[in-house]
């Protein structure tokens, strides 16, 4: 895809330069080459974007993303494809975007950017389920026993929500996800009042007491009903606060957190328009 890419852009008169990821911290591989560059382009999943953003928002960059990941919610947001032609468009007229980007922190840990959600409970269990057992690329079918063993040892943690300084939520058993973006695995999208560039974190709380609970809050997903749910928590503010009456692992954009994985509290803060992506060229 990358030399696809590249053949395309030579041809337009894009320069291109193609380098790897590695897998160290992305400031030690990622933050020289970009610098004085007009723009990114990260070919991968979420978890590549991720790794991209906080660089490329020092850099002062816009992003593209060429999908090829699993779900590619960050692409999906903003209608992003494979098409090299597509993306080159991009980056000879497109028009810059500035978007939201949030920081976790947890104590004694380094900060983990997050670009799309984080979230504490079922999901999160079956994101490290998956990252400890997997040997190899995954793909949707590799989610079906990480989802089925979590759903048979499943216990929710009682959660306490602060929202700007307020608590809005328990402590109460429930499973919990902080977004800054609309997009979810499946299409599912639970936090669908979310947008990337309003300055604000959307909170989302589902009391749930064991997998019968679970499974409701599932159906009305799939129904896409439980935002009238009168027991659903939804709220927006520029920090959440999350606490656990017991650690609980936690997950962001889909993936492990790079430095801790279970948590008793954890805080999310919002950095408006901390970086940018490079939409359609506008028409007219």
């Amino acid at each position: 895809m990358a030399e696809a890419l590249s053949r395309v852009a030579v041809e337009q008169g894009v320069e291109m330069e193609l380098m790897e990821t590695s897998p160290g911290p992305p400031e030690t591989w990622l933050r020289e080459p970009i610098r004085d560059r007009r723009a990114l382009v990260v070919i991968g999943g979420d978890g590549a974007v991720r790794s991209a953003a906080a660089e490329a928002a020092i850099a002062g960059i816009p992003l593209i993303h060429m999908p090829a990941g699993n779900e590619n919610l960050f692409a999906r947001e903003f209608g992003m494809t494979t098409d090299p032609d597509e993306v080159v468009r991009r980056l000879r007229f497109g028009h810059v975007r500035k978007l939201d980007l949030a920081h976790g922190r947890v104590e004694g840990a380094p900060e983990e950017v997050i670009v799309l959600m984080a979230s504490i409970g079922f999901d999160a269990d079956v994101v490290h389920d998956l990252a400890s057992n997997r040997s190899g690329p995954a793909n949707h079918l590799s989610y079906l026993l990480p989802t089925l063993r979590s759903l048979f040892r499943f216990r929710p943690s009682k959660v306490e929500a602060i929202v700007d300084g307020e608590r809005v939520f328990g402590p109460e058993p429930a499973v919990v996800m902080v977004a800054n973006c609309r997009q979810y695995a499946a299409r599912l999208d639970p936090a669908g009042r979310a947008r990337m560039d309003d300055g604000l974190l959307d909170l989302l709380v589902m009391p749930t007491r064991g997998r019968c609970d679970l499974a409701r809050w599932l159906f009305r997903l799939l129904r896409g009903r439980h935002l009238e749910h009168p027991k659903l928590c939804y709220r927006s503010g520029a920090s959440i606060e999350l606490r656990v009456d017991e650690p609980a692992l936690w997950q962001v954009d889909g993936d492990p957190p790079h430095h801790s994985k279970a948590v008793r509290s954890l805080r999310v803060e919002v950095v408006a328009g901390a970086f940018s992506v490079l939409e359609h060229p506008r028409t007219g």
